[in-house]
């Protein structure tokens, strides 16, 4: 999908327009995960690692997805919507209760992280994030979640709450994968939002089935980032391979159970 950005014209794009879609090529996965990297180091939530990548365990499960905008194949505005796995979620190192009593209502949960932008001025990535909300939440219904989870810092949760419909469901807390910085959980319930101007503004533009279609790995893919990670985790190959997601590139079945960091 694209959506006119005019005021954005740069030299790097002749048509002033930004693509939205999942990450579908090792180049722009590569450049989502350096893009996080770099916009963590200079808010001060992660030291800077010789990789210059960010890269969760939970990316390497198949329904996890990196949603990216680019304007000339380069990436200028990512997020990742984190699967729920036995891995569990990000957030759960500090909301694991309040998490719980959600999947306990049956909900299934993803999790949005990993939230960058190229770009100096807020106001624009703000409404880049609306539109990729859309993406986010369009993939998440066509695979069957039936809420999305952010943690986030105490000032955005407003944000969060006012533009796209979350609610906060605990309290605030030190967030230890971000330097200590506070967050608050907040929680998007598709079946609470239904018939709201939020939802409605999320699916009134529907993506194609093959847009939204998950991006599998491939094993070269996979190496590369496996390599990658290994590096940056130390003990991390036995995580991986206690996790499922080992050198030979099995993964785990999806479990049952049913400022945004990670």
């Amino acid at each position: 999908m694209f959506i006119s950005v005019a005021s954005e014209r740069t030299s790097t794009s002749e048509d002033g327009q930004l693509h939205l879609s999942i990450a579908r090529s090792r180049s722009h996965l590569e450049q989502a995960f350096k893009l996080v990297h770099h916009s963590y180091v200079q808010a001060g939530l992660q030291k800077p690692n010789p990789l210059g990548m960010r890269l969760l365990r939970q990316h390497f499960l198949r329904e996890t997805d990196v949603v990216v905008a680019t304007m000339s194949d380069v990436v200028v505005s990512t997020a990742s919507m984190i699967a729920d796995s036995d891995l569990g979620l990000p957030a759960e190192t500090m909301y694991r209760k309040e998490i719980d009593e959600v999947r306990n209502r049956g909900l299934r949960l993803a999790e949005i992280g990993c939230l960058a932008d190229r770009r100096d001025a807020k106001l624009r990535f703000i409404e880049v994030f609306r539109f990729l909300s859309c993406l986010i939440a369009q993939a998440a219904v066509s695979r069957a979640y039936d809420g999305l989870i952010v943690a986030t810092h105490p000032r955005h949760a407003r944000f969060y709450m006012r533009q796209l419909g979350f609610r906060r469901i605990g309290e605030i807390r030190e967030c230890p994968y971000v330097q200590g910085s506070p967050a608050v959980p907040l929680l998007f319930d598709f079946e609470e939002r239904r018939g709201s101007a939020v939802h409605d503004f999320l699916f009134q533009q529907p993506y194609s089935p093959e847009e939204l279609a998950p991006y599998v790995w491939d094993e070269e893919t996979r190496a590369h980032f496996y390599a990658a990670l290994t590096q940056l985790d130390e003990g991390g190959e036995k995580k991986l391979e206690r996790s499922g997601v080992g050198p030979v590139f099995s993964l785990p079945v999806q479990s049952p159970t049913v400022q945004h960091f990670s």
